[in-house]
């Protein structure tokens, strides 16, 4: 009893000393106010801008969480979702130092900024990089397309409700900004994303390429099997 009594105590002064705290604190903010509001009003905004430097740096180069909005990846994403909010979304960790690093696998899920529109990013799966060829069963222009040089093909996992490379075509690689590899929300989903193409997407239908080193060029130059 002694002991419970003795916690309550101690956690009534920690209680005082933190009100103290903050009423010397708001009393000096107070003061700095009226003494030199301009150089208050600077430290303010170079505060501000000190963090909003360090969150930019943080999320270009590290990486950033993400809701994903929609049904192209559907099972992978958002599985027998029909509305989707905020909450009710999967949320996956974007590594951002792997695309900049260019470091992308076939399979991988790619957050890119969408080519037909600059304002809305997109996660897809990416299905061929440079240099394979994709057969695309009639679900794009050309039967049959050749990844240029600096970009990737991808794809969303619900095909019958994708707006994907089968619309608009290759991606460029400058246009990826992470690599979703993490879905760290809800808790009961919580997994590491499988890095593979699923048979739903018919992965015989990309030939990769080759690569063949020249002894008189030591850069890699890559061909296709169809060639």
């Amino acid at each position: 009893m002694a002991r419970n009594n003795l916690r309550i105590v101690m956690l009534r002064l920690k209680d005082s000393r933190q009100i103290l705290f903050m009423k010397d604190w708001l009393i000096k903010t107070a003061q700095s106010v009226s003494e030199n509001p301009t150089r208050f009003c600077f430290s303010v905004v170079k505060d501000v801008s000190m963090v909003y430097c360090a969150w930019y740096t943080f999320t270009n180069l590290v990486g950033f969480p993400a809701a994903v909005s929609g049904k192209s990846m559907q099972p992978t994403l958002n599985p027998g979702h029909t509305r989707l909010g905020v909450l009710d979304s999967d949320w996956v960790w974007v590594n951002c130092w792997r695309a900049r690093r260019y470091k992308m696998a076939r399979g991988d899920l790619l957050v890119y900024t969408s080519p037909k529109d600059p304002e809305e990013y997109l996660i897809k799966r990416m299905i061929a990089g440079e240099g394979d060829v994709v057969h695309t069963e009639g679900r794009h222009i050309k039967a049959v397309v050749r990844v240029p040089q600096g970009h990737v093909w991808a794809e969303g996992d619900n095909w019958g409700n994708s707006v994907d490379s089968n619309m608009y075509g290759p991606v460029p690689k400058g246009l990826v900004s992470g690599v979703a590899r993490t879905i760290i929300w809800p808790p009961s989903r919580m997994q590491v994303l499988e890095v593979s193409v699923p048979d739903m997407l018919k992965p015989s239908r990309v030939t990769r390429a080759e690569v063949k080193t020249e002894l008189t060029n030591r850069l890699p130059l890559k061909t296709s099997k169809l060639d």
